[in-house]
């Protein structure tokens, strides 16, 4: 009834334009990259053969006025792009979209690809531009700017400054060991423990072109399981017409200073480009002897020709960290918010690098061969200082190592209705980890072996069939793990078999097309992950309290999650709206729930009862009027375990809430451009309670807490940009982690207000 109605209303305006032949008629639309979805500021849009003609603003959007009933050819084209024709027939206003594709071709952009979700994808996902990383960006690590423009993700920071020293994270109440994290399709996981720590090369999100969160299982990638979900950067665009350097400084509360130098050649005559980047950071941290020393230094070259690119990526970066990782009883919290219960003599000295070679082969505009290889290192101090009586401390270092070598490649085809990639990727991870008494650092008590081998290789094609598009995806990863003991620290000759696993993850979904704004999704995916080696180890150190369950490989046995997503997504040039619902089913997740052994301080862990997490996720921006933008996220989650029995005990606790899961998070963003050049922004985040043991004690509590910050921004002609961000402006005191110690509650101290000012020259 509908479809025809809607036919009775076509028939009904064609008739009565066919007497206004003469009417005017207006053109408008929206110009955006296909690639990041980002507007084209500037782009040409030219009607034929009027040649009227219109430039786009700074939304990426034009108008066409006055114009008669026709036949035309819209032409759209920018510097960069392939421009794209249209051939319309015009009786009365209408509205349009255009998405161009990069007329040069650009490496990262095509090994990216193999791994992340295009914007049609049924995977949840969000997907952040340069411009809108740049927005909330002031030098920070990068899980602090991640935390403030997705959904689901919470951050806590050992420093209490939320802008560097450690910081660990979440994604639906999951820890960071289970996020799948790759730079340019490179695993930055270590491999062994499976975490990330952003603190190893401070800065590193100025370098980044964009960054893809998909929450879930998502789609096939490289390195450690996408248990949580994952996140892919995408390093700076280095295929750019014109060359730029760019200094930042920074200055601000806590004695913090900032200073980066970027610069840009451009594309040059021989066809190469180059970008590099060197930053120092310091910070005294808001919590006693919490501060950060660090530098970072960053690197991108290529040669770009008819159909080859070479290019080379590397960063390095290391930090010396005062430690603050302990939570602080709330006691002492109250005598002192800013206590640090760490001993001030603990300072590690760590550092991460990665080399990555890359060659990208076009055989023609739609098929692409990319291949590479790279090689990460990860390595320093990590000092513990305890007393060994009432007057006298010892400290003992714990220094360990990592060589990470690894080769990829990736094959994609495109046809009209059909897309496919393949690739294969394989690599060894060796771990040292060394234990010395300070400072005999040169006859340690303690030396062991780890090593990790991975082959694995995934297929998945998008099939276009009228206004759906369905994905289907697969991924066979084949693991082993070899841990070599000190035999000499043992006493005895042991060893510990190879552990293996092989695990097939499977992945499809649908999105329907409802129109070219609005489109909605379904998919299905399943995810296995091996066990970290600190889960069979329940400590550092392979000994006699550990060396005999290491025999058992079954005593811990691989993680899974069944991942249910459904979502619709809402686009147009005045809002962009994503909404989505999900359900993941965990078997044999790992938890630290097995036998304490005090002789040796080892908590062991084992696999725990089903488990769930379901929820509500929103994702919005809105630029109602032409000055005013908001924009935010919101996620509401229940995450239930069916049954927990503390070891040693009878006692059976059921459904028990998931510790450190709060049900509810928000962001809220409100952006004032109150004139051409000067503009305000202010930024609300809500989380809330969350239990931190297993038993779900409310005297054993994370509470809820909302925060507000505000920034103010300028810019000074062509070339120049201050920034005011002050944080946490109500001074609110609040903690983002936290656990029981001893009879009572420890938290994490987050900062009152502070500021940072940030000064920027671009020429």
């Amino acid at each position: 009834m509908l479809h025809i109605l809607q036919r009775s209303l076509i028939i009904l305006a064609t008739v009565l334009l066919s007497f206004t032949t003469y009417a005017q008629n207006s053109i408008n639309g929206i110009v955006k990259s296909k690639y990041d979805d980002e507007a084209l500021v500037g782009a040409n849009v030219v009607l034929l053969p009027l040649s009227k003609g219109s430039t786009t603003n700074v939304s990426g959007q034009f108008t066409l006025d006055n114009i008669p009933n026709g036949e035309y050819q819209i032409k759209v084209s920018y510097v960069g792009f392939k421009t794209e024709e249209r051939s319309i027939t015009l009786t009365e206003d209408r509205s349009f979209f255009f998405f161009l594709e990069k007329d040069k071709l650009i490496g990262e952009e095509v090994v990216v690809s193999a791994i992340r979700a295009d914007k049609l994808a049924p995977i949840t996902q969000t997907t952040l531009t340069d411009q809108e990383i740049k927005s909330v960006f002031n030098g920070q690590d990068g899980a602090f700017v991640l935390e403030q423009l997705t959904p689901s993700i919470q951050v806590n920071s050992d420093a209490g400054t939320r802008f560097t020293n450690y910081g660990s994270m979440r994604l639906r109440g999951i820890d960071q060991g289970r996020i799948n994290i790759t730079l340019n399709g490179v695993p930055l996981n270590d491999m062994i423990d499976q975490g990330v720590f952003f603190s190893n090369f401070t800065d590193i999100t100025r370098s980044m072109e964009s960054v893809q969160v998909q929450r879930g299982v998502g789609t096939s990638t490289n390195g450690t399981a996408s248990y949580a979900g994952s996140i892919g950067y995408e390093s700076e665009d280095i295929n750019t017409e014109n060359p730029e350097a760019t200094v930042t400084l920074l200055g601000g509360s806590f004695n913090t200073w900032q200073g980066t130098a970027e610069v840009k050649t451009g594309m040059m005559e021989n066809n190469t480009a180059f970008y590099t980047r060197l930053s120092r950071t310091y910070s005294d941290g808001y919590r006693d002897h919490s501060g950060s020393d660090a530098y970072s230094f960053f690197f991108s070259g290529g040669w770009f020709g008819e159909k080859d690119i070479i290019k080379i990526n590397g960063f390095n970066g290391r930090t010396k960290n005062d430690l603050a990782y302990s939570p602080v009883p709330e006691s002492l919290i109250e005598e002192d918010p800013r206590t640090n219960v760490n001993n001030p003599n603990d300072i590690d000295d760590f550092g991460q690098s990665l080399l990555q070679l890359e060659h990208t082969h076009f055989f023609n505009e739609n098929s692409t061969l990319t291949s590479s290889a790279y090689y990460g290192a990860a390595g320093g101090d990590f000092p513990f200082t305890y007393n060994v009586d009432s007057v006298t401390l010892a400290s003992i270092n714990y220094p360990l190592f990592n060589d990470h070598y690894g080769v990829m490649s990736y094959f994609n085809q495109k046809y009209t209705d059909i897309e496919w990639t393949t690739g294969v990727h394989a690599y060894r991870f060796n771990r040292e980890n060394i234990e010395q008494m300070v400072p005999n650092f040169d006859n340690p008590y303690y030396q062991d072996q780890s090593i990790k081998d991975e082959i694995s290789g995934f297929a998945k094609a998008t099939y276009r069939i009228g206004d759906f598009s369905i994905l289907g995806d697969i991924q066979a990863r084949f693991v082993t793990l070899d841990m070599i003991p000190d035999t000499d620290f043992l006493g005895a000759d042991r060893s510990i078999p190879t552990y293996d696993w092989t695990f097939i993850n499977p992945k499809i979904g649908v999105t329907y097309e409802i129109t070219p704004s609005l489109n909605a999704y379904a998919s299905y995916g399943r995810s296995g992950r091996e066990p970290t080696r600190s889960n069979y180890l329940g400590d550092t150190q392979i000994n006699l309290g550990n060396i005999d369950s290491l025999q058992n490989q079954n005593l811990v046995q691989p993680e899974y999650v069944n991942d249910f997503e459904t979502g619709v997504r809402f686009n147009t040039k005045k809002a962009k709206v994503n909404f989505n619902a999900f359900y993941m089913d965990f078997e044999n997740e790992i938890a630290p729930i097995g036998e304490f052994i005090p002789q040796y301080f080892i908590q062991l862990y084992e696999n725990q009862e089903a488990s769930f997490r379901r929820g509500i996720e929103l994702d919005w921006q809105l630029a109602l009027v032409e000055k005013l933008q908001i924009r935010g996220n919101a996620t509401y989650m229940q995450s239930i375990i069916s049954e927990y029995s503390p070891e040693g005990s009878n006692e059976v606790f059921k459904d028990i809430k998931t510790p450190y899961s709060p049900e509810y998070f928000a962001n809220i963003t409100l952006q004032y451009q109150a004139f051409e050049n000067f503009g305000a922004s202010i930024h609300t985040r809500f989380v809330g309670k969350s239990y931190t043991t297993l038993t779900n004690d409310e005297n054993f509590v994370l509470p809820s807490y909302s925060v507000t910050n505000v920034q103010l921004f300028s810019n000074i002609g062509q070339h120049y940009r201050v920034e005011l961000d002050i944080n946490n402006i109500l001074s609110e005191q609040y903690y983002t982690d936290g656990g029981p110690v001893g009879n009572e509650m420890g938290y994490f101290v987050q900062a009152p207000a502070h500021f940072y000012a940030t000064f920027i020259a671009k020429f």
